[in-house]
């Protein structure tokens, strides 16, 4: 009989310990749509509600990026998704508040960081995305930026802390916005600017910062809207009125 005491006495005790360390989830933020857009997962331990883990989410309901936390502090991997859900990015924060083995994606699925990949900087936006990140790249670097979607906003081609090669920038639904050169943090050969639309505005040539050559400009529905020439000194030919 005492035995069996025993064992009813540890049960009960198993089920106290047990449901004093449940993990409880708390909408903490909310979309005007009554979607949830911010949990956060608690534990009690000892009568301490200690944050364990946090969730954020898309006014469409899937995962934007969820982690663990200790101490208030990021730690363990991390994971950043896209809006359809698909994978942008994952690191490891143990022991490291900027993470660690960085892979990055774009919304094609390519690899931009790798965990081999050199990170020079990175930096974070309000909520905690990845809002930009430069890496060491062969003899170069390269530096990412993204919008609050994580979609790419610029990639540049970069030297130290100036741009050296191509740089591209996007508009968030995916088209082009300019493409350009550097070289020294000068601008120099193509240069090319479009419409959210995808249609040419402007298009010419750089010359280590000077306008040479001819300079094409359109207007948003894609009609000509002059041109400009330029000697190889950067003196103006003909205007676009001419």
């Amino acid at each position: 009989m005492k035995k069996l005491f025993s064992l009813a006495s540890l049960a009960v005790l198993f089920t106290f310990v047990l449901s004093c360390s449940t993990n409880q989830e708390e909408i903490v933020e909310k979309y005007e749509n009554g979607n949830p857009k911010t949990i956060y997962i608690y534990k009690t331990d000892k009568k301490q509600r200690i944050k364990t883990a946090e969730e954020r989410l898309y006014e469409n309901g899937k995962r934007r990026m969820y982690g663990k936390y200790d101490n208030d502090k990021r730690t363990g991997k991390w994971e950043f998704c896209f809006s359809n859900g698909e994978l942008f990015a994952r690191a490891d924060f143990t022991n490291s508040p900027t993470g660690s083995g960085w892979e990055v994606y774009d919304t094609n699925g390519e690899n931009l960081v790798t965990k081999d990949d050199k990170v020079l900087e990175l930096h974070f936006a309000e909520d905690g995305g990845l809002c930009d990140v430069k890496i060491k790249k062969g003899e170069g670097e390269i530096f990412y930026k993204f919008f609050e979607s994580f979609k790419p906003c610029i990639v540049s081609e970069m030297k130290g802390n100036i741009p050296n090669g191509k740089t591209t920038s996007w508009f968030e639904n995916g088209q082009i916005n300019s493409s350009y050169h550097y070289k020294d943090g000068i601008q120099d050969k193509e240069y090319k600017v479009y419409t959210e639309e995808g249609k040419t505005l402007i298009k010419g040539q750089y010359d280590m910062g000077t306008k040479v050559g001819k300079w094409e400009y359109f207007l948003s529905d894609g009609s000509p809207a002059g041109t400009e020439i330029y000697d190889v000194d950067g003196t103006l030919l003909k205007g676009r009125n001419e």
